[in-house]
């Protein structure tokens, strides 16, 4: 995909999401900065965040409605390339922002979005083109210091690419899609080496991409991502860390808040916890893939769905993976035709139909109908043992307006897991045990 200045306006424009305030419960122990040893720099910690902003969450659905379904077809395999952030229009009201010290004399305080989809760690650094006033300064930082092409590192990196001229710079570039990669945005830049710190911690020789250009643009305040892929430069990886959580919540909740926990912190939190394998993609092995066995609607089985629908082939295409920075979540289109038909069967038993029943890209009814509606229970059964996940309506009915819409999408050439459907679960991520844990807390 060619890099277009205009995506900006397109692809990357409402990126907003909620402030988190970090509070680390201990000290890291000081080791080896080297982005391939996974030794626990962070041991345990704990982020609260504001809730998920809804009116972004209607933009994002208005914005994918006109797009139709979208392509997970991936046009290469590797680790740099095919990044997703958030999607065409209105990105990602899911995204977590937290707050981030970076470089030493003094250190310098930058904003920066969690994508588990990613493995890179970036941040704007000054001078660069369309920087926010927010980005890093690497000059004044006493720690900050580049990557040269000469470097073991820089191979280590890139994996078996090298963006190296002569004796240069180790310069990289990552393509962000948007949802049906209808649009693409950019960073690029070089790699470096900083200091980073959350909250009295400060943890030395992490790994970024220092930017010099980009068409990315995050809102909330962000100059950065922090990427929580499986990828050798995650922010998870570097820091050593073998396992990470995160419940989101909603701001239609009075006093609702968002949880990350990390480390030693993610474990399940009641006695009702449920388990699945991890899989992993040998086309995209940074993301977090899992098996989804069946779809129910009212405790049955959705009909018409063929089999196999949702694996994960030999050559890492299809699959089901999970993203903290698409709101929406979206099937393969027959898996979504059945979910649709079976959604409006039992809806139109009790004397309602949707607003534009020919338009299979989205299910809508009027909200004044809507509100005396028995909306159907949805249970998403995953591999292992009783691994069912009940959703409650308000994580895949959305209020718009005078609309409720349906936030599942279809898609084609895989399945995606959104933020809307996870809202509410604790989502503990075991990198090491190869195991997704997922848990509802009590009301």
């Amino acid at each position: 995909m060619g890099r277009s200045s205009g995506s900006l306006g397109v692809a990357m424009t409402t990126l907003v999401a909620s402030v988190l305030i970090l509070q680390l419960l201990h000290a890291p122990t000081p080791v080896s900065s080297s982005p391939a040893v996974l030794v626990p720099l962070l041991r345990t910690a704990v982020i609260r965040a504001s809730p998920l902003l809804r009116n972004l969450v209607k933009a994002f659905l208005q914005e994918q409605a006109k797009q139709g379904v979208m392509q997970l077809i991936w046009k290469a395999a590797g680790h740099l390339k095919n990044q997703l952030l958030g999607g065409v229009g209105a990105n990602a009201a899911g995204l977590v922002v937290f707050d981030v010290s970076v470089g030493t004399s003094p250190a310098q305080a930058i904003s920066g979005v969690m994508d588990i989809t990613s493995q890179l760690v970036w941040a704007q650094c000054a001078p660069c083109d369309s920087c926010r006033t927010t980005a890093f300064r690497p000059a004044e930082s006493a720690s900050f210091s580049k990557i040269p092409c000469g470097s073991p590192t820089c191979p280590g990196v890139l994996g078996d690419r090298t963006a190296c001229v002569g004796d240069g710079d180790c310069a990289y570039n990552a393509t962000y899609y948007g949802a049906g990669n209808q649009s693409n945005a950019y960073t690029d830049g070089s790699f470096a080496t900083e200091t980073f710190t959350f909250g009295a911690a400060s943890v030395p020789g992490i790994v970024f991409g220092c930017v010099a250009s980009s068409t990315v643009e995050l809102s909330g305040g962000a100059s950065a991502l922090f990427g929580f892929g499986r990828g050798n430069i995650s922010l998870v990886s570097q820091l050593g860390l073998s396992r990470f959580s995160y419940t989101l919540a909603s701001d239609d909740a009075d006093g609702s808040e968002s949880v990350i926990r990390l480390g030693d912190a993610a474990v399940p939190q009641t006695q009702r916890s449920r388990s699945t394998p991890l899989l992993r993609s040998v086309m995209q092995p940074d993301l977090y893939y899992v098996g989804l066995s069946s779809i129910q609607v009212d405790g049955h089985d959705l009909d018409g769905i063929p089999a196999g629908t949702f694996d994960l082939q030999a050559d890492g295409s299809g699959g089901v993976f999970l993203s903290s920075t698409w709101p929406a979540t979206y099937l393969e289109e027959t898996a979504y035709s059945a979910l649709r038909r079976a959604l409006v069967s039992s809806i139109g038993s009790q004397g309602v139909t949707p607003v534009d029943a020919d338009d299979l890209r989205q299910l809508c009814y009027r909200r004044w109908s809507f509100s005396g509606v028995t909306v159907p229970a949805l249970t998403l059964v995953f591999d292992g043992v009783n691994a069912t996940m009940e959703v409650k309506p308000e994580n895949y009915f959305f209020k718009d307006g005078l609309k409720v819409c349906l936030t599942v999408l279809p898609s084609k050439g895989g399945s995606v897991l959104g933020s809307l459907l996870q809202t509410g679960t604790n989502m503990i991520f075991d990198i090491g045990g190869g195991l997704l844990t997922f848990e509802t807390p009590m009301p």
